[in-house]
């Protein structure tokens, strides 16, 4: 294991060897914990931290900290978290040249973007946390090193609320971009041998869809597509007829750039059509709001 990814180990046992279920069972007798200063109340099945706080020399306040084993695993990833930005701090002091420092925090970025494709395709009521932390990593290492590394693949994962985006998304993961991507391909909506999965969710999320030199081409007749363009709507703020077309990212199954009449026009004239490919559309379209839009 090289340096970067030892800094990391904690995500690559969890992630690789163990599990994310092995570390949320390891609640009870967390050295982790236990390390920074926490002691396990048995009666009441909970960890207890109490410190003494001065405030500017009057009487101290006694502040008591609690850790559930319902917000274990949260706690946990911060206090992992915090020891991973210490050890990348001290290693990068030890670095003698621009050029190493460059390297290291390569590496770094390089190891997380290994673990944020192993936790986006693991099936786990928890992976959205562990997906939250890899970015809140990115973001603070980003904002530290960003001299030394000013740009890396891992930051196409850097999907947030507060990015101009043109359909106005609403604060939507890289995943659940890279989940519809899936659904796309998977309905032979579009040709994933043509379309990338950088492409397709550069389309729906960068700020100037029309500069995008690769448009997305649409494998399915017009209603099809039509209507899972307008089953999209409830996850973005300003997913129009009008926006889809200025957009200009968008093509039909004959190359064409689809316009906002295409869409009217193609819902109005087939809301009795192809049942089936509705229902499949729906269905996925049901998952991605269950998980998505809470």
């Amino acid at each position: 294991m090289n340096s970067s990814s030892s800094v990391l180990s904690f995500y690559f046992d969890m992630l690789f060897i163990n599990s994310i279920q092995s570390v949320k069972d390891s609640f009870i007798g967390n050295s982790t914990l236990q390390k920074n200063g926490y002691s396990y109340l048995q009666e009441y099945k909970y960890y207890i931290k109490d410190d003494m706080i001065e405030d500017n020399g009057s009487m101290p306040i006694l502040l008591t900290d609690i850790i559930t084993r319902e917000d274990f695993l949260d706690r946990l990833l911060n206090f992992e978290n915090i020891s991973i930005y210490r050890t990348i701090e001290s290693e990068m002091s030890t670095k003698q040249t621009e050029q190493d420092k460059k390297t290291y925090i390569a590496n770094v970025y390089d190891d997380i973007q290994v673990l944020l494709k192993r936790v986006l395709k693991l099936e786990d009521a928890d992976v959205r946390l562990i997906e939250d932390n890899f970015i809140k990593i990115v973001n603070n290492l980003k904002d530290r090193y960003s001299d030394f590394v000013g740009y890396h693949n891992v930051y196409k994962y850097l999907i947030s609320e507060s990015d101009v985006t043109f359909f106005k998304d609403k604060d939507l993961k890289y995943s659940f971009y890279a989940e519809l991507y899936e659904m796309a391909y998977t309905l032979y909506l579009i040709d994933d041998t043509e379309i990338e999965e950088v492409d397709f969710i550069n389309a729906f999320s960068s700020p100037n869809p029309q500069i995008l030199e690769n448009k997305i081409r649409f494998s399915k007749n017009n209603y099809v597509v039509a209507y899972f363009l307008e089953s999209l709507k409830p996850f973005f703020n300003g997913f129009t007829h009008t926006a889809i077309e200025k957009s200009e990212i968008f093509l039909n199954k004959q190359n064409k750039p689809i316009k906002s009449t295409d869409i009217y026009t193609s819902l109005s004239r087939g809301k009795n059509k192809i049942e089936d490919e509705k229902s499949k559309i729906d269905t996925h379209i049901l998952n991605l709001k269950n998980e998505y839009l809470k």
